[in-house]
């Protein structure tokens, strides 16, 4: 396939500068089912790369490329105050926090849910029962 088309550019400049007009028209027409993109970036003189590029960025900024802007359904619900958290207290006085001149303590603890808690250092015991009943 040969070209018939032979484009030059003059001056400093060596890039073309597209308007954004002129690239929503270029990847609208690239895009449109059943059409090959290498072949229209050909056609227009751009790489291919270009084109996906440009209908990335566009549909990231939100200008829709040939579809109807979609909407999703947002929920807002005011967040929980201090006094709405459960408050726990320990049943049982937990031991103070061994402390070794060796290494740090560690406390890690797996819930049921599958969450883990680990505690290094010393740690106060009510609050760390504290901590361990609300995430249970």
């Amino acid at each position: 396939m040969a070209y018939q088309r032979v484009e030059v550019l003059t001056g400093t400049e060596r890039r073309r500068n597209y308007t954004p007009a002129e690239k929503v028209r270029m990847v609208e027409e690239a895009f449109r089912p059943g059409v090959v993109v290498t072949e229209v970036a050909r056609r227009l003189g751009v790489h291919e790369s270009l084109l996906y590029r440009w209908r990335g960025l566009m549909k990231a900024t939100g200008i829709a490329v040939g579809e109807p802007p979609s909407f999703t359904a947002v929920t807002i619900t005011p967040e929980p105050t201090v006094t709405e958290l459960p408050v726990v207290e320990p049943r049982a006085p937990l031991p103070p926090p061994a402390t070794s001149a060796t290494s740090p303590a560690i406390l890690e603890v797996i819930l049921p849910s599958g969450a883990r808690l680990r505690l290094e250092g010393p740690v106060n015991p009510a609050l760390a029962a504290a901590v361990i009943g609300a995430l249970a």
